[in-house]
C-alpha cells in the first residue's frame, strides 16, 4: 500500500520544526549577548561615576601630572562606554534579524501543519467517497441477486 501524502509531509514538517528550533536557539543566544553587553556597559558606567565622585573629593597636594592622568583615564572610560553602546546597537540589530528569522520559520511550520491538516481532510473525504462507491456497488449487486 502506498504511503499517504499526509504521512510523507510529516518529514517536511520535522525539517521545519528543526529549522524553527535552530532559529529559536539563535534568538535566545542573541538575546543573551545583548543582555551581557548591557550589563558590561552598566558596570563601566557605574565605575566611571564612582571614579568621578572620588575625583570630586577635596585632595591636597595633587600634582598637575596626576590631574592630567585622571582626565585621560576619564576620557578612556568615556570612549569605552561609547564603544560598548555601539556594540550593543549592533547586537540589537542582530537580535532583530534573529527574531525575524524565527518568526518566518514559525510561520512556515504553521503553514505546513495547516497544509497537512487539509491533505488529511482531503484524504478522508476521498476515502469516504471510495467507501460509499464500494457500498453502492455492493448494494446494487445484492439487489440484482435478490430479484
Amino acid at each position: 500500500m502506498a504511503i499517504k501524502r499526509s504521512q510523507r509531509m510529516l518529514t517536511v514538517l520535522q525539517l521545519a520544526v528543526r529549522t524553527e528550533e535552530g532559529a529559536a536557539s539563535q534568538l535566545e543566544q542573541s538575546r543573551r549577548q545583548v543582555e551581557q553587553a548591557q550589563q558590561q556597559l552598566q558596570q563601566v558606567e557605574e565605575y566611571q561615576q564612582g571614579y568621578i565622585q572620588s575625583l570630586n573629593q577635596p585632595k591636597s597636594g595633587q600634582s598637575a601630572y596626576s590631574m592630567i592622568n585622571d582626565r585621560r583615564f576619564l576620557e578612556q572610560l568615556s570612549f569605552v562606554c561609547q564603544t560598548q553602546a555601539g556594540q550593543i546597537e549592533k547586537l540589537r540589530q542582530n537580535e532583530d534579524k534573529c527574531l525575524q528569522n524565527w518568526q518566518e520559520c514559525y510561520q512556515r511550520r504553521r503553514n505546513i501543519e495547516q497544509l497537512i491538516e487539509k491533505i488529511k481532510q482531503d484524504e478522508s473525504l476521498l476515502a469516504d467517497k471510495q467507501l460509499q462507491k464500494e457500498l453502492d456497488e455492493l448494494s446494487s449487486v445484492f439487489l440484482r441477486r435478490s430479484r
